[in-house]
């Protein structure tokens, strides 16, 4: 279990993150009951139950197991062998489908941890795994860090968006944020060649194809995806997809089962590096799970573009039998 020290925009935030703070060090740290902790602040047991609760979901509290599951470590080498990864990490699948983003961001942590140094690069994407990885991590002194958004985003603040996350990872460590000004698809064809030519957009991803590190999650195509969850991708829009084959998406990307970029105007329209640049990156790392996303990961490994994986059992389980 890890206290880390948080960002400075929590160190100096509210009183209630202070206060939710220092609850989480007397239980955890110092081990007073949450009564004794209650009594100490002249307040309820549910306050404190509660801010305990916040401390973890917000990744204040951080919690690592360093013993690994026989199961998992065999999956680990099955699939290393077989997609030519330099590292598969497989965590437990939890049994509450909706922590499946926190389980996958716990399983990263250490991953980007261990390749993080003072005055690297690190390319990122979107989503809810990723929001979950920056929290997971620990913070520290690392001001020459950049970081790089690889696709558009959003026109509205949202913990998901690549700005977000970004500047999210950004600030745990003091560095830098770049991020692209545009959308994750353009309008048309014609206004996504105008925003690639753009002068500030042209330096990100020029920065991007040189980094040295790229944390990557992947996109489904249920019901469950977060690009139709906020309306990126209509319902019909999504079956037209699926019509063309499109099992998922990599950076707006969408693929066949086979790696390919399918036939259709959304790949006509996606703002960010593409794949071809992807594989100049010197170390990427996908972090995806869920057994409903086995086949777009299965056609991302597939392309050779990954380094190292993080995934849960569950869907390790379905690309070691597929």
């Amino acid at each position: 279990m890890q206290i880390p020290q948080p960002p400075l925009a929590v160190a100096a935030g509210n009183p209630d993150d202070q206060l939710n703070i220092r609850i989480a060090w007397y239980y955890y740290v110092t081990h007073m009951t949450q009564q004794q902790i209650a009594d100490h602040f002249g307040i309820t047991r549910v306050r404190v139950n509660k801010a305990l609760a916040t401390c973890r979901e917000t990744g204040l509290v951080q919690f690592r197991i360093n013993s690994p599951l026989a199961s998992c470590v065999a999956l680990e080498h099955a699939l290393q062998a077989r997609f030519g990864l330099q590292r598969a990490t497989v965590v437990p699948s939890p049994e509450d489908p909706a922590q499946i983003f926190r389980v996958l961001g716990v399983g990263v942590a250490p991953t980007v941890e261990a390749q993080l140094r003072d005055g690297c690069t690190v390319a990122v994407g979107w989503g809810r795994t990723l929001r979950q990885a920056v929290r997971e991590l620990e913070a520290r002194s690392l001001p020459r860090l950049t970081v790089l958004s690889l696709l558009g985003g959003l026109h509205y603040g949202s913990a998901n968006n690549t700005v977000e996350i970004a500047s999210s990872l950004a600030g745990l460590f003091g560095g830098a944020y770049y991020y692209l000004a545009a959308p994750v698809f353009a309008p048309s064809e014609t206004y996504r060649d105008m925003i690639l030519a753009e002068q500030s957009v042209r330096a990100v991803l020029g920065q991007a194809r040189e980094a040295d590190l790229a944390l990557l999650t992947v996109g489904d195509l249920t019901e469950r995806s977060l690009m139709l969850e906020l309306g990126l991708v209509d319902p019909a829009s999504a079956q037209s997809l699926r019509d063309a084959g499109a099992v998922g998406d990599l950076l707006g990307r969408w693929l066949d089962r086979d790696g390919r970029e399918v036939d259709h105007p959304f790949n006509r329209r996606a703002v960010g590096l593409s794949l071809e640049d992807l594989a100049h990156i010197k170390k990427v790392v996908l972090v995806s799970g869920g057994p409903y996303k086995a086949d777009i990961i299965r056609a991302v490994l597939g392309r050779g573009l990954v380094h190292e994986l993080v995934i849960d059992e569950a869907a390790a389980l379905r690309l070691a039998e597929g």
